[in-house]
């Protein structure tokens, strides 16, 4: 049977009110600094301990898949994130999205810059998080005893064991809830899928190669660079998402092309110019034709059909 106090965080989750993403980024990382400790004895946790976390969170979600997190103003807090992508950007030469969990070393390096960002993370809890959090309409729901002077926040033991045991579905919940917000301010499709991938740091790409392979096969004679229109060099050649990964989080024929290396890196999560788009329509058609695998040819046509590479590019554009 679920305890009161589960049932507590059940009814936060359920009624909260959001104009952007913090309470989820909140819950989440207090579920998971809870699932990382021995339990004892009460748990203390401080903001600082919280706000590597929540930097994790946006920083993933902004620079792979730039996903909006409020409605108007920019939350601080993404702001913050904002300039640490720049900062990293700025001292690797490089605008090729790297998952945080890599970029992290490099802010432990930084010594002193790091423990700055992550103070004005908690400063930004402490403020406007920590406390809205517990309350459910004109209710405050005690889920744990808050020291704003000291940026912390304690649970008892038998709380911490109860959060640890939940935090599974606690985490669904908040993750689920993330998404239809976020929903209300992208167009980015496969929302929920991108919000629940940052859960477990592991989201990989693909092999693409199946598809260079089907693409190769698609040339009568040499294949050419999608972009560029030259001759490409065997060893030089690899497999693009013409509409960004980043932001399809998907790997599907239909959006796929051959180009170099050298192009594939510069272009990183560049959106596609029109003429792009309408080749990569005319490619399709060819492709549809020419192909002899049944799956392919049913990803294609439903492409067609469906208008996906219009659609997808409208929405990236947004």
């Amino acid at each position: 049977m679920i305890s009161d106090y589960v049932n507590d965080w059940l009814t936060i989750i359920e009624t909260m009110q959001n104009e952007n993403t913090y309470k989820l980024a909140w819950g989440r990382s207090i579920l998971e600094t809870i699932g990382e400790k021995e339990i004892n004895d009460d748990i203390v946790i401080l903001f600082d301990e919280l706000s590597p976390k929540i930097i994790k969170y946006y920083w993933n979600q902004i620079y792979f898949f730039n996903l909006k997190q409020g409605s108007n103003r920019t939350p601080e807090i993404v702001t913050a994130v904002n300039e640490m992508i720049k900062k990293y950007q700025t001292e690797h030469n490089s605008n090729i999205p790297v998952w945080y969990e890599k970029a992290e070393a490099y802010f432990m390096s930084q010594k002193e810059y790091y423990k700055k960002m992550i103070t004005r993370v908690s400063i930004t809890l402490t403020k406007d998080v920590s406390w809205r959090f517990m309350r459910s309409g004109d209710n405050n729901l005690e889920l744990y005893v808050l020291d704003r002077k000291k940026r912390m926040i304690r649970f008892t033991k038998k709380q911490a064991e109860q959060l640890k045991e939940y935090r599974y579905i606690l985490t669904q919940l908040l993750n689920y809830r993330w998404a239809q917000l976020l929903e209300q301010f992208n167009t980015a499709p496969r929302i929920a899928s991108k919000v629940k991938g940052l859960s477990n740091a592991k989201l990989k790409r693909n092999s693409l190669t199946k598809f260079k392979n089907i693409l190769l096969e698609s040339f009568d004679e040499k294949p050419v660079d999608f972009y560029t229109g030259k001759i490409l060099k065997e060893n030089d050649i690899t497999v693009d998402h013409v509409i960004p990964w980043s932001f399809m989080y998907s790997d599907d024929i239909w959006n796929l092309v051959l180009t170099s290396k050298s192009n594939n890196s510069k272009k990183s999560n560049t959106i596609p110019t029109e003429d792009d788009i309408e080749r990569l329509k005319q490619r399709n058609r060819e492709l549809l034709y020419k192909s002899q695998s049944s799956a392919i040819i049913k990803s294609l046509q439903e492409s067609i059909d469906n208008g996906y590479v219009d659609k997808f590019y409208a929405s990236i554009r947004a």
